[in-house]
């Protein structure tokens, strides 16, 4: 089979989630790459739900670990898939339709084929590949790869994770967070506002220093991903409309650069700004619920891996503002980074495609990082 006949076989299975059942479309990797020669090992976390872990050269050194997810997000309304059903791939226009076509289906079988191709050869350094279950849809079961010591820097020196890039390399992106703020008032008659504290009006105030707490973080850019961002994304308040509200309880969404991923300091940044609304406003009253941060992507652009890619593809990398699974493989002291075939632009998208060329060119990107690093 080629990359876009084994991309059509996985996007027939729906892995679309939650709930989300992965393992069958883990098993016909698992039979695929056993068929190879492969030594596999199916990871079921859950029931319907599990790893791939496929594995040539073993013994002969730590190589190279090509990864990416099989799960793909829900289709959504099927009146909006114009081209094809969602699990019904069709090539079109030097395209290939359907959900996960670069969302990671098509990378999925580029990896595998670049594989194939050169199953034959002798291997100098071990080459896994690894397909995981629960990156789109919940569960984040990479994580189980590393902490059941599946893959470890035994087996790998580095690593790529085939996320659509348009086969751009990308080192570094940026890590996720959260937190949740409450503000309190008073509750009164809405007829005599004077006796309450509106904590939607006292919220607004927040906001507006958040804005201005943005403004100084723009101050500080990344080369490479810009500023740490931080939006409200949610916000509750009030429960009738003739009483003043009481209470108001934001949900704020932090993207950290490298250097801001400890939540003591985001943290620092919402007590600053409640200590200052506080001191000019004594009615002003807010607590911090909850912070969480992750960590982002950081691999130096010195690391072999980066060296390697930019010589194969002739281009310099870049960066991302989304989170992927590159970062649990170098927590898990296996420098990762991504470079995948497909535009991210196509993700989660109805009619969602990946180009032909996109593929060709993932196809012989892999094969000759596995040729330098493996062979």
């Amino acid at each position: 089979m080629n990359a876009v006949e084994i991309a059509k076989e996985l996007i027939k299975f729906d892995t679309s989630g939650p709930p989300t059942r992965e393992q069958p479309c883990a098993e016909w990797i698992q039979n695929y790459l056993d068929n190879l020669g492969f030594k596999t090992y199916l990871q079921v976390i859950e029931p319907g739900r599990a790893n791939i872990i496929a594995k040539t050269g073993e013994g002969n050194g730590p190589g190279l670990v090509l990864s990416g997810h099989i799960d793909v997000v829900l289709a959504g309304d099927p009146a909006l898939w114009k081209v094809s059903g969602p699990f019904e791939p069709v090539i079109m226009d030097g395209r290939l339709y359907g959900r996960g076509a670069c969302d990671m289906k098509g990378p999925d079988a580029c990896i595998i084929k670049a594989a194939e191709d050169l199953i034959n050869e002798d291997f100098k350094k071990q080459l896994t590949l690894v397909f995981t279950a629960g990156e789109d849809t919940g569960g984040w079961f990479v994580d189980r790869v590393l902490s059941d010591k599946q893959v470890t820097p035994k087996d790998a020196m580095f690593g790529v994770i085939g996320e659509p890039s348009l086969m751009k390399i990308i080192p570094t992106h940026k890590g996720s967070g959260g937190a949740e703020v409450m503000i309190h008032g008073q509750a009164a008659h809405s007829s005599l506002p004077e006796l309450g504290i509106n904590a939607i009006q006292k919220a607004a105030d927040f906001l507006y220093e958040l804005r201005d707490l943005q403004k100084r973080l723009d101050q500080s850019p990344h080369p490479l991903l810009g500023p740490t961002t931080v939006e409200c994304t949610i916000i509750k308040g009030g429960f009738k409309a003739n009483i003043i509200p009481d209470q108001a309880h934001l949900n704020l969404n932090f993207r950290f650069i490298p250097g801001h991923e400890d939540p003591n300091t985001s943290k620092k940044w919402l007590m600053d700004i409640i200590k200052r609304l506080s001191e000019n406003d004594p009615l002003f009253k807010a607590e911090i619920l909850s912070t969480s941060a992750s960590k982002p992507l950081d691999i130096s652009l010195d690391s072999p891996i980066v060296s390697l890619l930019k010589d194969i593809l002739g281009s310099e990398p870049v960066g991302a503002p989304y989170y992927t699974e590159a970062v649990s493989y170098t927590k898990g002291g296996i420098p990762t980074v991504i470079c995948g075939p497909g535009s991210i632009d196509q993700a989660h998208t109805p009619d969602e495609y990946i180009s032909l060329e996109q593929i060709d060119l993932g196809v012989e990107t892999y094969k000759e990082l596995i040729r330098r690093v493996c062979l």
